[in-house]
């Protein structure tokens, strides 16, 4: 949707900061808000290339309407503020680049509403980092269902940023994923999968991780050592101490080059607290 005169004028006019002018800010933002969806549609539609001064108050703008609601605490303008943002993810019309600042907005005030349409973009290469944290921010089992749907067809930056957020979520039902994922070619994907292991705190991956980081070396093997020490105090917390001690144990052994004493001084503490 193409933004009316008024509101071309209304933009045309707004200060390209707060600190210039917030009372004219202020009522501007108030007086497009209240135009809702179609007021929001007409201002993704003035979005121009990022960084330019076509783009500046247009871009200050909407994010200025997207934080009102949040200020007034008006729910019902904040979901029909995001409903008509989230519509327009995948509107290729627009720049690569402002699609991706379309999902930081949601990222800051998207609620149930905006999952599903970050989902549906999750596996695009041009906005999957902006909408993985989109999700993430946004949380909960209604952001993790969208990961879950997205990693069976992810390849590449997708699927290590869905696997990364399942990890951050830890998510109990990507136990299998993470295993797989344990043994990929790709490193990265390797510690994130370590990651979720360790975040998900089950006694059956100690040996998968301990293996994995064994057999690792440089900032793999720091990175993979750390998701063994996460893994053992959360089996700590959980009550389960044999198994925690197990790690603990192991890493003290086994971490006695002075690059890694560090590690093993972190086990020693860990077995302590377990005494």
């Amino acid at each position: 949707m193409s933004a009316t005169e008024e509101l071309k004028k209304i933009v045309d006019e707004f200060p390209a900061e707060i600190a210039r002018d917030k009372e004219k800010v202020e009522a501007a933002t108030a007086g497009i808000a209240k135009g809702g969806k179609q007021s929001v549609l007409g201002l993704i539609s003035l979005l121009a290339e990022p960084g330019g001064a076509a783009d500046a108050k247009p871009h200050f703008a909407l994010h200025c309407v997207v934080n009102y609601p949040l200020v007034v605490r008006d729910e019902a303008l904040r979901k029909e503020i995001c409903q008509a943002i989230a519509s327009q993810l995948e509107n290729n019309a627009l720049l690569p680049e402002n699609r991706a600042y379309l999902c930081q907005e949601l990222q800051w005030a998207g609620r149930d509403e905006a999952c599903e349409p970050l989902g549906r973009v999750l596996l695009d290469e041009a906005v999957t980092d902006a909408a993985t944290a989109a999700l993430v921010a946004i949380g909960g089992e209604r952001a993790i269902v969208q990961f879950r749907a997205a990693l069976p067809k992810a390849t590449g930056r997708p699927r290590l940023n869905v696997l990364g957020a399942l990890a951050v979520l830890a998510d109990a039902r990507s136990a299998e994923a993470f295993t797989q994922a344990l043994g990929d070619m790709d490193r990265e994907v390797r510690l994130a999968a370590a990651d979720g292991l360790g975040r998900l705190g089950r006694p059956e991956s100690a040996a998968l991780l301990i293996a994995a980081a064994d057999g690792a070396q440089g900032w793999e093997r720091t990175q993979m050592t750390k998701a063994c020490l996460v893994l053992a105090e959360k089996l700590a917390a959980s009550g389960n101490k044999p198994a925690a001690r197990s790690i603990y144990g192991h890493l003290r052994r086994t971490r006695t080059t002075k690059a890694e004493l560090h590690v093993r001084d972190a086990a020693m503490q860990g077995l302590a607290a377990l005494a």
